[in-house]
């Protein structure tokens, strides 16, 4: 956050303000809501899917056990997202190393190799990579910061088609900041620091807006003859200063960049002009394909194969369970009515015991049990993994699974450069938000560092 034009501006201006970045937000909670489902997918919470059985409103893993199974699950997803970040690693690192000295000590300051890894596995599992690139000043010297900002607290012009974000206007995030960062942020005097002592008095954080949007301000350009040099200025402050009227000028309309911090109330924290070398915004953000505006990620695109093979295992779990158990007979009689849920529930227990009273004629109970039938299971099991090599184009050659002894190693080189080639979309893809990160944190380099 950015100490520049201390205002403090109440609603209705910033209540507009407000409102505006909260609609942007809200018209991504489609996306928010995939994007939580792949996270649970890629991290093994792959029965978690509502439902709703008899009009009642149960996860599949409540609905599978209530009906006396078990919801296993292989999870398939997450060693392909662990495959693909292997590759990208790898590829980073040939990348990296080829920066010069400013790109290389900015990457070691902000753990880029590290950051960049994250980034690239929300990207597969959600479809988005976003960073906000700052600065700071430490030990007497401004340097670039490099921050990933969480898809659940990031909204964006969502009218935008462009995917390198040429037609954006519109672009923030919500920050939950505490007393401390508060003081950093927006206090500079006794007033405002007792003002932000009642605001938390009985909260540990506030929730901030920050809001960047690109606007057309009218403003003068004027023409310093004496120190030959050219200004801009904004309109109102031409009109009220005589020295700038005695000069050449014209009005303009000017393309800028301007940012707000707001709280909930609707109270304008602070704003002004972009700060930044680049005159933009602090952002960068790439989404996957963005055809249309629509996002889609990697993870998303195998889940289905996911489903399928998680409903196999466990239905080949309860045939297993069910032909070794068998059935049970219970001659009529044998027990009365009223107990025969209690001996049902004995029965389903590998260790149950069943108590009853022998009638005089009644045979004993008897079970019947058989082999289990191969209905093919096992083929379509194959299959579906088969289809979840061919689907995310992760195969065994890149997973380095040699299918047989005699394979050549010129084959098992060609099968891994095929893997390679359809990972490279979606690679290439994160690849070209790391350059324009890059180009923004060189931006923000000391001179010494971008004229090199």
């Amino acid at each position: 956050m950015h100490r520049t034009d201390n205002t403090r501006n109440a609603a209705p201006r910033g209540s507009l303000l407000l409102r505006e970045g909260t609609a942007q937000w809200q018209a991504l909670s489609a996306f928010r809501a995939e994007r939580c489902r792949n996270k649970n997918y890629t991290f093994g919470r792959q029965w978690s899917d509502m439902i709703t059985v008899d009009g009642c409103r149960m996860s599949e893993y409540d609905y599978i056990v209530s009906e006396g199974n078990i919801p296993l699950k292989n999870n398939l997803i997450r060693r392909i997202v662990r495959n693909v970040l292997g590759v990208f690693r790898s590829r980073l690192s040939e990348k990296m190393a080829s920066w010069d000295a400013g790109l290389r000590e900015s990457a070691a300051e902000n753990s880029l190799y590290e950051l960049y890894a994250r980034t690239m596995e929300e990207f597969l599992i959600s479809g988005i990579a976003v960073h906000r690139i700052g600065s700071v000043r430490k030990n007497g010297k401004v340097s670039p910061v490099c921050r990933q900002v969480s898809p659940d607290t990031f909204f964006f012009d969502t009218s935008s088609r462009d995917i390198r974000g040429e037609d954006l206007s519109f672009i923030g995030q919500f920050h939950e900041i505490n007393f401390t960062e508060y003081c950093n942020a927006f206090v500079s005097t006794r007033h405002d620091y007792e003002e932000a002592a009642g605001i938390f008095r009985d909260r540990g954080k506030i929730r901030i807006m920050e809001l960047w949007r690109r606007e057309r301000v009218p403003r003068r350009l004027i023409h310093d003859m004496d120190n030959g040099r050219v200004l801009k200025t904004d309109e109102h402050v031409w009109r009220h200063n005589r020295q700038l009227q005695k000069m050449p000028s014209r009005w303009i309309l000017d393309d800028v960049w301007r940012y707000y911090f707001i709280d909930t109330d609707g109270n304008i924290l602070r704003e002004g002009d972009s700060p930044y070398p680049h005159k933009c915004h602090p952002y960068e953000f790439k989404c996957y394909p963005f055809l249309d505006g629509e996002i889609h990620s990697f993870v998303a695109d195998i889940i289905d194969q996911q489903r399928y093979t998680n409903r196999l295992i466990t239905m080949y779990d309860w045939i297993m369970r069910a032909s070794a158990k068998g059935v049970l007979l219970m001659p009529e009689g044998a027990v009365d009515p009223e107990n025969m849920q209690d001996v049902a529930d004995q029965w389903s227990r590998f260790n149950g015991v069943i108590v009853y009273r022998p009638k005089a004629g009644q045979p004993d109970p008897r079970q019947v049990s058989g082999n289990a039938t191969n209905i093919g299971i096992s083929e379509l099991l194959d299959i579906q993994l088969k289809m979840l090599e061919d689907i995310s184009g992760v195969n065994g050659a890149l997973q380095g699974n040699v299918t047989g002894n005699s394979i050549s190693g010129t084959l098992y080189n060609q099968q891994t450069q095929n893997a390679l080639t359809s990972l490279s979309d979606i690679l290439d893809t994160f690849a070209s938000f790391i350059a324009a990160t890059t180009l923004k944190i060189q931006t923000l380099l000391p001179a010494r560092h971008n004229n090199k």
